[in-house]
């Protein structure tokens, strides 16, 4: 989903990019294996935005899990670091416990509540671990035009009348994959290594951004019902509140992102 926006949108500004996908390079590959595949390129950043990231899924497989977000990452780090390359490791709110209340900083200390949290943070080790020259990039409630997501289940519901529940005790920083996009090639730029928060201002409960979906997109939330998380017979805990702080940017508001997203929508689906 952010792949297919990055490309693009760093094409459009000029770079050089080598776009892969998980039949030319897989995360389940060693790391001399990785090398070779990349050395042809001759890489001085490799973006990893690539993970096993359903929520529910990871603790089902935790085996798969790990061995795709922890030593996928691993090995993807060895191999950027024998190249010469800097690694930009994109991560989650995920790695947060969500008690804090107020929104998270880089430097607050992950504790993840759940299976996929814990292999992002990780392959989040493995990284500054490995590697002198890197930035891990935390974003949350990512969404975009080139995979399913909430908003569009959203939307997808909301014309088809049928009734959206939607969590009231989870709030988080909606962010747009275009916003994240330009968040990624500044931090990038920046030459200050370390780890950043890259996601849209503002905060917001699942339940309030179905309604805020539903009327930016002229349709009515007259069936947005709130429920609680409790209600939900999920396998994974999530944060109750993930919200994220991004001190080093100065980042869109989740509203701007959603009208860029539904414009871009409309764009590539004019039909609809």
């Amino acid at each position: 989903m952010l792949g297919q926006d990055l490309v693009p949108y760093l094409r459009a500004k000029g770079y050089d990019v080598f776009p892969t996908a998980s039949d030319t390079l897989s995360l389940l590959e060693t790391a001399d294996s990785m090398q070779e595949k990349l050395e042809p390129f001759s890489p001085q950043v490799i973006i990893h935005a690539a993970a096993y990231t359903n929520v529910d899924g990871a603790e089902r497989e935790p085996e798969l899990t790990m061995a795709v977000n922890k030593d996928g990452t691993r090995n993807l780090a060895l191999a950027a670091k024998a190249l010469g390359a800097i690694l930009v490791y994109v991560s989650t709110d995920y790695v947060f416990d969500g008690l804090k209340q107020e929104p998270y900083l880089p430097t607050d200390r992950p504790n993840p509540i759940n299976m996929y949290g814990l292999s992002k943070y990780y392959g989040e080790l493995m990284v500054s671990e490995l590697m002198e020259e890197y930035y891990v990039v935390r974003t949350s409630w990512l969404y975009g035009i080139h995979r399913q997501n909430f908003v569009q289940w959203v939307l997808d519901q909301a014309r088809t009348g049928c009734e959206i529940k939607a969590v009231t005790d989870w709030v988080g920083s909606p962010t747009w994959t275009g916003n994240l996009c330009v968040a990624i090639e500044t931090i990038m730029n920046s030459g200050a290594f370390g780890i950043y928060h890259g996601a849209d201002h503002g905060a917001i409960s699942r339940y309030e951004q179905a309604k805020a979906i539903c009327r930016a997109a002229g349709l009515s939330d007259g069936h947005v019902r709130p429920i609680s998380s409790s209600d939900l017979n999920m396998a994974a805990n999530r944060p109750h509140y993930s919200v994220l702080a991004c001190p080093e940017l100065s980042v869109p508001s989740w509203e701007t992102g959603l009208q860029a997203y539904l414009a871009q929508y409309c764009q590539q689906s004019p039909a609809s």
